[in-house]
């Protein structure tokens, strides 16, 4: 029995879309012919990709902010917010993937800023604030390049920290790593301090202690929460370390933090 999907995919049901979409077309290139409109948006991205690599932020702003004055980016909608919407969307989803194909930033970390950008400029209803929603996403992205090219990962440090990543939110041990990894644990961690300057461990409790601090700011969740998403024994015990590494009880930040934005209005 043919499922759904193979339904909607096979060539017998496409055809009818085929031929919609052959019919658009040669309208479209008719028209654009006739008013001699011919696409230059290739130039636009490579200048803005140029621009994430260089962490050329003023570049940035300057290509975002002057791309209908110099470029012709073709019509993605019917209705002139959804069109830009659409092309901005591309754009974010190509740089990333250029980015992540050169092997030139962490592919999560940007996939992730990639999306949150989207996410952000779908619900925007301005042209205005579109555009410094994605100038403020792609800014970040060329951040994470930045962040990427100033370290040098031996092979087996990347493949532990893409580890430590997915897993923050449940218990981790270095022999767990290392099984994943097929090393054993005195390898893992030794290759570890020797390229970072730092244990296993304490790069797994700094990764836990920054998303905390990221969840404490910009989240509502409660200590209490917090502390069992990031995988502590007790809500006490996550104070308690929170404090060691930070100075200040998960409370005392996230009230510190609130003063510094207040003030900053």
């Amino acid at each position: 029995m043919m499922t759904e999907s193979k339904i909607i995919l096979s060539k017998q049901y496409l055809k009818e879309y085929v031929l919609q979409f052959e019919k658009r077309y040669s309208e479209t290139v008719f028209e654009r012919q006739e008013s001699g409109y011919i696409h230059n948006t290739v130039e636009w991205g490579s200048w803005i990709y140029e621009c994430l690599k260089k962490n050329d932020t003023d570049g940035l702003i300057d290509a975002l902010g002057s791309f209908r004055e110099r470029y012709k980016p073709g019509r993605l909608s019917r209705e002139n917010l959804r069109s830009t919407k659409n092309l901005v969307i591309s754009l974010i989803a190509t740089m990333t993937n250029m980015a992540a194909k050169e092997r030139i930033v962490d592919n999560e970390l940007a996939l992730t800023a990639a999306d949150v950008c989207i996410m952000m400029c779908e619900e925007t209803r301005t042209h205005e604030d579109l555009l410094r929603n994605a100038c403020a996403g792609l800014m970040k992205i060329s951040d994470l390049m930045a962040e990427y090219r100033e370290q040098e990962f031996h092979p087996l440090v990347r493949q532990a920290k893409e580890y430590i990543y997915k897993h923050l939110h449940e218990e981790i041990r270095v022999q767990d790593i290392a099984q994943s990894l097929g090393v054993s644990p005195e390898h893992l961690s030794r290759t570890f301090h020797k390229a970072e300057g730092i244990t296993l461990k304490k790069h797994i409790l700094n990764e836990r202690i920054t998303r905390a601090r990221n969840m404490l700011r910009f989240s509502d969740l409660k200590v209490s929460e917090i502390a069992r998403y990031l995988a502590f024994s007790s809500q006490s015990h996550f104070a308690e370390v929170f404090r060691q590494e930070t100075g200040k009880s998960p409370l005392e930040y996230r009230r510190d933090f609130s003063d510094e934005y207040v003030n900053k209005l």
